[in-house]
């Protein structure tokens, strides 16, 4: 039996929610469309291999802004090459573009469509599924949204990352009076300068990092 990880690994673009993949250059599933990951070595942390297969897959050189552990998948025939467990790992990487390219055995990489992404290979769907849904749940309980900005954001920005994850438009009133009752932002002491009246940047209070679970 083989040990396995598979990293969803999300980031906003152009307000939109992306999940990094590759294009796998082997067989099983050779040209399709996967998920990050591959095989721990002997004496190699899980976490470790996460970030080892992130950076060698893709090229990233970043380090991500929040990474965990959120499920183990082994079912029997999930991998035609045999009896393999993978440890799937969730990560958010930081605001901005960041640039990607195939590394390893990959024949590319790109950020595409979180809620509606191409074929996957393997049981990856079911993989970026669950990832999506632990996603969305530690937006109530965590402050995880917060990971996907800059130090400083609008509120509207805060709004977008919110509907990008659930993927549906949120009352801006409603999200606002919620948010901002939470304690967990602060003024910046900062605006925005723009079309209108310059908007107000807030930031992280202190003492709320993300828990990472």
């Amino acid at each position: 039996m083989g040990l396995a990880v598979d990293v969803a690994a999300f980031a906003m673009h152009a307000g939109e929610l992306r999940v990094l993949l590759v294009q796998r250059g082997e067989l099983p599933h050779a040209r399709d469309w996967a998920l990050p990951g591959g095989f721990v070595h002997p004496g190699e942390e899980l976490h470790e291999a996460a970030l080892r297969e992130l950076r060698t897959e893709t090229t990233v050189e970043l380090e991500p802004r929040h990474l965990e552990q959120f499920f183990t998948f082994g079912e029997v025939n999930r991998d035609p090459r045999g009896r393999i467990v993978s440890v799937a790992h969730l990560a958010v990487l930081p605001a901005g573009a960041v640039e990607v390219s195939g590394g390893g055995h990959t024949l590319g990489a790109a950020w595409l469509s979180a809620h509606q992404p191409p074929r996957l290979a393997f049981d990856h769907q079911a993989i970026l599924d669950r990832a999506l849904g632990r996603l969305q749940l530690r937006l109530e309980y965590a402050n995880l949204a917060l990971e996907f900005l800059p130090d400083t954001f609008t509120l509207p920005e805060l709004q977008g990352v919110f509907e990008a994850i659930l993927n549906r438009k949120l009352d801006k009133r409603n999200f606002r009076k919620r948010v901002l009752s939470q304690g967990t932002l602060m003024p910046s002491g900062e605006r925005r300068s723009g079309v209108g009246r310059p908007a107000q940047l807030y930031r992280r209070a202190k003492g709320t990092r993300t828990p990472a679970l």
